[in-house]
């Protein structure tokens, strides 16, 4: 029999084990919550004008992409290319590491698999595509596409809609792979340039919250076309060595001196900001992110407020991971921003972080993002991929994926649900491409691990107006001005928006009830200007030929010369 003692001892016991049993549960209870209440709460008290939404309908396409967790990046690239120039893009997605890429086309109101029509080549299930984006490499007015695998990055030539491959030795260090590729030409040699993002190999990975080991990362490259098929790294001569895992990075004009500046994106660490010096090399210039920590993965590119300049905004963690948790190693938590963030141009290289009074600052954790004019309104809307497929909470609690509506006050408002696109999936990036030709921008849900999803813009009653430049070396980069009786809007045409991927390189500018264009002006990098007056509304001008006579001039004075 148990003495006095012993029983109050092993009842003391019971009550303490009943105790931090009810505490375990009651902190699973909250972190359940928690999670729950971030992926079904309003993060904001906007309403919207229904007839300013755009109503979505889904179409079939059977891509699932196939992740292997153990060995490769959390991205999935895609890129959308128009092979045969008829103004319809098509869709390239990048295989996982058992699985072959694919190329799919828009016919009788669905996507099909193309691959084997246009000779795609195989890649076998030695490497994870990792990154792509479409560009014309060899300026014989079809588009290419350059990947980037865990070996290195290769061109697929495009002759006449059938693409063979090249293969790319690509300067890396030891514990680098490819991420986000840009292109351009940075000297204005007549040749396009690579910015390669590079990110840790997966099996050197030790954590996702480091910040302050600033030996802990990899080395993105920028390769200088030789004009033969070869690439030279100029990084640290350019002034771009550092170490860092980066996500991605596109090359955009961002001070309007018509030299290709570059954007960076650090996971962990902060978005840079290089000026182009025009003389191969780069300067990094402060912005409200320097010397600050954040996860910025996606990027966006466009002129949201119709200034003329070009602004950008980053993805980051925002509300879904504890701030506490998300610092990670951050020793001063002052530094650290889990916000989405929003850089206005203020011209010169400065920038103001305008997410808060834009209404987009408090939203969930996110991957790419894409800037553009969905309505048709003359307004660039702003979609946001969601759901991260290594995060444990998110397998139970599925974010939305954020589509969100520019309103005239520069406030942005969640129309997914209204809209019909809300992604169950683990998101990667938005596509955006006019695919039915009614003037009227469709969407791609890139996913990774699960299915691709493809709308159909419903459209409406809006004007607009379709810009065609080709995608040769001239064209990359190239600014594009449309001004109105009562407004002037500019895009760019660039590589690399989203993540790891690519949009279209039509682009479209929505007029809202304008009914004339007075001018569309398109500045070249290589500095040639191409004017256009009085062009016609809800069409598409074509300005391929403008562009190649610039080239042929080209071609003539460096032969005479």
């Amino acid at each position: 029999m148990l003495s006095k003692n012993t029983r109050n001892l092993l009842s003391l016991f019971k009550k303490t084990f009943i105790v931090l049993g009810l505490i375990i549960l009651a902190l699973i209870a909250l972190v359940v919550w928690f999670f729950w209440n971030d992926a079904t709460s309003e993060k904001y008290d906007i309403t919207i004008d229904d007839s300013k939404v755009p109503i979505f309908e889904q179409i079939g396409l059977d891509f699932e992409h196939e992740y292997n967790g153990e060995k490769s990046l959390p991205i999935a690239p895609a890129s959308l290319i128009d092979i045969n120039n008829d103004n319809v893009d098509e869709l390239f997605f990048g295989g996982g590491l058992d699985q072959e890429d694919a190329i799919f086309a828009y016919r009788n109101n669905e996507f099909v698999d193309i691959s084997s029509e246009v000779s795609l080549p195989r890649k076998g299930n030695a490497t994870t595509t990792v990154g792509a984006v479409s560009a014309d490499f060899d300026n014989n007015g079809f588009v290419d596409i350059i990947l980037g695998r865990e070996d290195g990055l290769r061109i697929y030539y495009n002759t006449n809609g059938k693409f063979t491959e090249k293969i790319i030795d690509t300067p890396m260090n030891e514990k680098s792979t490819p991420a986000g590729i840009t292109v351009g030409d940075i000297d204005k040699d007549g040749d396009l340039d690579i910015f390669l993002s590079t990110y840790l190999k997966k099996e050197l990975m030790e954590g996702q919250t480091i910040f302050e080991d600033y030996t802990y990362g990899s080395t993105s490259e920028l390769l200088l076309n030789n004009g033969d098929d070869t690439f030279t790294s100029i990084t640290k001569s350019a002034g771009l060595d550092y170490i860092h895992n980066t996500f991605q990075g596109a090359f955009v004009d961002i001070d309007n001196d018509s030299w290709l500046d570059l954007v960076v994106v650090h996971d962990t660490g902060e978005a840079r900001t290089y000026k182009n010096n025009g003389d191969l090399t780069y300067t990094m210039k402060p912005n409200p992110l320097t010397k600050k920590f954040a996860y910025p993965m996606g990027l966006a590119i466009g002129d949201y407020n119709n200034d003329g300049l070009v602004d950008f905004m980053f993805s980051n963690t925002g509300s879904t991971l504890p701030r506490a948790l998300a610092k990670g190693d951050i020793k001063d938590a002052s530094l650290f921003n889990e916000k989405w963030i929003l850089f206005r141009n203020d011209g010169d290289f400065k920038f103001t972080d305008t997410a808060k009074e834009t209404k987009i600052a408090d939203y969930e954790f996110s991957w790419g993002c894409t800037f553009a004019d969905m309505n048709n309104d003359g307004l660039q809307d702003l979609m946001v991929a969601e759901n991260y497929v290594d995060l444990a909470p998110n397998k139970l609690f599925r974010l939305k994926s954020r589509f969100l509506v520019q309103k005239e006050d520069g406030t942005f408002a969640p129309t997914e649900e209204k809209s019909g696109v809300v992604n169950p999936h683990f998101a990667i990036t938005s596509l955006v491409s006019d695919f039915n030709q009614d003037g009227y921008l469709d969407m791609i849900w890139v996913n990774i691990d699960s299915p691709s999803l493809a709308y159909i813009n419903k459209g409406g009653s809006n004007n607009y107006v379709q810009i065609d430049l080709g995608e040769y070396v001239s064209a990359q980069g190239a600014k594009v001005t449309v001004t109105t009786p009562t407004r002037t809007l500019t895009d760019w045409l660039i590589t690399g928006e989203g993540l790891a991927s690519d949009q279209t390189a039509l682009l479209q500018f929505g007029l809202g009830e304008e009914v004339k264009i007075s001018n569309i002006t398109v500045q070249l990098a290589n500095d040639k200007e191409i004017s256009i007056d009085n062009p016609k509304i809800n069409s598409v001008v074509d300005l391929r030929s403008q562009v190649e006579e610039h080239i042929k001039l080209e071609v003539e004075s460096e032969a005479v010369n």
